[in-house]
């Protein structure tokens, strides 16, 4: 089956990203539109393609449509489209990237006889040139009717993604939760540097100094558990079984800051849970570490009288 020439709604972070790619990767990118007309313009230019006044015309230009815009819009995009431009879609493909939403977002374009999936890279693209190096080899969320199914492996594995699926009949439950899996693992990351950079500013670092070696301590863990595993990445005092070291970290995050203590013990847990699977978590360092965690699962405390 020979490429689809692609037409883009969108012309957002992920399109400014993706669509470059889909160039070097094969496909004609014939039809570009956005609500800003100079956004449009400007990605079409990069594209060499067309930017169109309005969704409608990309549809009637591209046999493949990829609706690169926010979630929030995707359903009253689909349902507009399916108004203005309803005697197209058989024979068309149209793609979402919404990686919290299903089929039944673009179900009016269904309705009208579209092939209808999704494509939703698992990464964080919204800088093109970074976009370059950080697709291959990363996951891709696909999903569809069986023509958009296999439109949509294809364009992953020409971006050089790894096509990723849910579980069969996959339910809208498990939809958001790949997509908060995802928002933990990148953006709730964030989160905890930011955190972390506050931490060592209370030490004395200047914040832009503070920010530049955390986040460079986190590509190196993240490199060690890209190539090894989370289990065999971890560093510090629950990996090593130093529950003194632990319990100061505790008391001196509980004095400083009282909510980055609590993300320190409940993150700290899972390192547990990590480190010390299955028998091994009964052994007395495991033990040691769990009472400091306050784990339930710690050995009994005969009760005081």
């Amino acid at each position: 089956m020979k490429r689809p020439t692609i037409g883009i709604v969108g012309a957002g972070r992920l399109a400014t990203a993706l669509a470059p790619l889909l160039v070097t990767a094969g496909y004609r990118i014939t039809a570009v539109s956005s609500a800003t007309r100079a956004d449009a313009r400007r990605l079409a230019r990069v594209v060499r393609a067309r930017a169109w006044p309005s969704s409608r015309d990309v549809a009637l230009h591209a046999e493949c449509i990829l609706l690169a815009v926010p979630d929030r819009a995707l359903g009253p995009t689909a349902r507009q489209l399916a108004r203005t431009a309803s005697g197209c879609w058989p024979g068309k493909i149209v793609l979402h990237h919404a990686g919290g939403l299903g089929l039944e977002a673009v179900a009016a374009l269904a309705a009208r006889g579209a092939e209808v999936g999704v494509l939703h890279p698992l990464q964080t693209l919204g800088d093109p040139a970074l976009a370059r190096a950080l697709v291959p080899g990363s996951r891709a969320r696909i999903e569809g009717t069986p023509r958009a199914l296999h439109v949509s492996r294809r364009m992953a594995r020409d971006l050089g993604l790894v096509p990723l699926e849910l579980r069969p009949h996959a339910r809208p439950a498990d939809r958001v939760a790949y997509h908060a899996a995802a928002a933990l693992a990148a953006n709730d990351l964030l989160g905890l540097l930011a955190v972390a950079v506050r931490i060592l500013g209370s030490a004395g670092v200047e914040p832009h100094a503070a920010e530049r070696a955390l986040v460079r301590l986190a590509l190196g863990a993240i490199a060690q558990a890209e190539r090894h595993g989370l289990a065999r990445a971890l560093t510090g005092p629950v990996a090593r079984g130093d529950a003194v070291v632990l319990r100061a970290h505790l008391e001196v995050l509980g004095r400083r800051a009282p909510d980055a203590a609590t993300l320190h013990r409940v993150l700290s847990r899972q390192l547990l849970a990590l480190a010390y699977p299955g028998a091994r978590r009964r052994s007395a360092t495991a033990r040691a570490l769990g009472r400091v965690l306050g784990d339930r699962r710690g050995p009994a405390r005969k009760p005081t009288v």
